[in-house]
């Protein structure tokens, strides 16, 4: 039997009501599926635990267009059950992450490729700083999804991160942050790691890197940052990038809150643009 070894907080989710689906996308590491409104991940054991990921052994035979379909909490794919893990894996979060900004910038050493030429974004930051300083998160996150490469694009990733972090500070609200995922210009594979990262969950190798920051535990964080490399093309660099955006730029939530009340005014827009 090929017991998954745990699973995140999405697969458990799309596995609560009887739905049929299919198979949207097959890796050598990874098969995603749709069933009813919900997508997620069947992974192998070096995949990272993640909100979206059912990690096992070995990935059950299916091809895109397959046949996928939940019936009483079953995984079914092309007519074989999927055993999926009762194991339920969350993130360790806490919401001391500032001190994390530190140690994270000085192991980090990372700028994303956002515009597809292999040259990074010289400019990313300062225009991540403009937004992310006045607490417009929905301006930065425009700023960055949809663009770069990967099956996630890098701009999505690095959103991702600002999302997690924001969440995990509590600076903006749930809402806020979910209207951003819902309208983003992205497909339904980011879409459904932008909604996790939008509550706090990422993947368990970007947690382990800011805990590791945040204790000033420089090995730990050096080899987190190690494990991140092997992350897709460079989704888990860029999620950190984003993460440190987040952290060194995003206002504490009173102060997110002056700024979106300022901006709902004629006159503190033209401050805005000035």
């Amino acid at each position: 039997m090929n017991l998954s070894l745990d699973t995140g907080e999405g697969v458990r989710e799309g596995l609560k009501k009887s739905s049929a689906g299919r198979v949207i996308a097959s890796f050598r590491k990874a098969m995603y599926i749709r069933v009813g409104p919900h997508v997620f991940a069947l992974t192998i054991a070096s995949v990272p635990s993640g909100p979206l990921h059912a990690r096992m052994n070995m990935l059950p035979l299916g091809a895109v267009g397959d046949p996928v379909e939940v019936r009483q909490g079953e995984l079914r794919v092309v007519d074989r059950v999927v055993p999926i893990s009762e194991q339920l894996w969350v993130p360790t979060v806490f919401p001391d992450m500032r001190r994390a900004t530190g140690l994270l910038s000085t192991v980090l050493c990372h700028v994303p490729n956002l515009n597809l030429s292999g040259t990074s974004d010289d400019l990313l930051e300062d225009d991540l700083a403009s937004f992310l300083q006045v607490g417009d998160l929905v301006g930065a996150c425009a700023r960055v999804i949809g663009h770069g490469a990967g099956l996630t694009p890098a701009g999505d990733d690095v959103a991702a991160g600002i999302l997690a972090v924001d969440s995990i500070l509590g600076v903006h609200d749930r809402v806020m942050r979910e209207g951003i995922v819902g309208t983003a210009a992205t497909h339904e594979i980011s879409r459904a790691f932008l909604r996790w990262a939008a509550v706090g969950q990422s993947i368990e190798t970007l947690h382990t890197f800011l805990q590791a920051c945040a204790f000033g535990q420089e090995v730990a964080a050096r080899a987190s940052r190690a494990r991140l490399t092997e992350h897709g093309y460079s989704s888990g660099l860029d999620l950190a990038y984003g993460a440190l955006m987040a952290l060194k730029y995003l206002p504490n939530a009173l102060d997110a809150a002056h700024f979106s009340d300022l901006r709902s005014t004629p006159k503190g827009q033209a401050q805005m643009m000035r």
